[in-house]
């Protein structure tokens, strides 16, 4: 790469930032930046970067989860004032958002009516919960019945690796015996799924993580030709941090991995801003524009 001329702050920024990264990805993620920073350099045609600069480039180059990074070395006095805003509910000016995504319409050669969902996630009546409560009362408001089954009340045990779905076609679908057992059965038979799971440290959560895991017996040779059918599928995915799009990386990268299982995302709801006072359950219906929206995207599974 041409080498890069940075300020003295902006190099102070650039260096702060990285530090954050282990010293096994420090070199590659600084890479990263500098091909951000050479971009800076290029639309703006300048011949050194300054540090407001190399912000806009570790804006541009990584995910938005990073953001609370970018603000301590943006504005330190704003990040704390962010901060400060979420240790009280406001309940004229509440931080939490729920948000329907604008995404392509899915068809199928059927009409939608069995309607599989869960909440892979520890809290019954907590936020995620809340919003995917939303989603199938306007399943159910579209005329269309639905099973949901709660991560609470089931077991899932973590994939082990042993392939004994690889080896041979086995009645239970995986050699481990626990309520997944039942739940590939109500997955092959479901027109559209269902999934809600809240992010904790920037990826899903623990339960989801162990669900999406487990699915992968349905991809062994014996077991695929059942996928059969294409599925609608649905996700309702929450996170503290008060940005909207601070983990839609975590979403996408989800709903990659329901297409490999024969679910075709037709409905994303988010919310964002459970962090502090507003993770106390419930928050999520201070916002009732969302909460509309998120009943008119379960309706919209099942008739759009």
């Amino acid at each position: 790469m041409t080498e890069i001329k940075l300020a003295k702050d902006a190099q102070d920024v650039l260096d702060k930032f990285l530090f954050v990264f282990p010293s096994a990805s420090r070199t590659v993620n600084r890479e990263k930046a500098l091909k951000g920073v050479a971009l800076q350099l290029l639309t703006k045609g300048a011949a050194e970067a300054d540090r407001d600069m190399v912000l806009e480039a570790i804006e541009d180059m990584f995910p938005k989860s990073f953001e609370p990074l970018t603000m301590r070395l943006r504005d330190m006095q704003a990040l704390a004032a962010l901060a400060e805003s979420q240790k009280e509910i406001s309940q004229e000016h509440p931080v939490v958002k729920v948000r329907r995504w604008g995404i392509p319409r899915v068809t199928l050669d059927r009409p939608v009516k069995k309607v599989l969902a869960l909440l892979a996630g520890p809290r019954k009546k907590g936020n995620t919960d809340s919003i995917l409560d939303a989603v199938l009362q306007g399943v159910n408001e579209a005329g269309c019945s639905v099973e949901k089954l709660s991560f609470p009340d089931i077991t899932i045990s973590p994939c082990i690796g042993c392939m004994a779905c690889e080896a041979k076609e086995l009645e239970t679908y995986c050699a481990i015996n626990d309520d997944m057992t039942d739940i590939y059965r109500r997955f092959l038979e479901c027109d559209a799924f269902v999934l809600g799971f809240p992010v904790y440290t920037a990826r899903e959560c623990s339960q989801a993580a162990a669900f999406l895991d487990r699915l992968k017996a349905l991809r062994s040779p014996g077991n695929y030709k059942k996928l059969g059918k294409l599925r609608k599928g649905a996700l309702v995915v929450t996170w503290g941090w008060p940005t909207e799009n601070a983990y839609n990386h975590v979403v996408e990268n989800v709903a990659f991995v329901l297409k490999l299982y024969g679910v075709e995302t037709a409905e994303i709801v988010t919310g964002s801003g459970f962090w502090e006072a507003y993770y106390k359950k419930g928050t999520a219906q201070l916002d009732e524009k969302g909460i509309t929206q998120a009943k008119e995207a379960g309706t919209a599974l099942v008739l759009g």
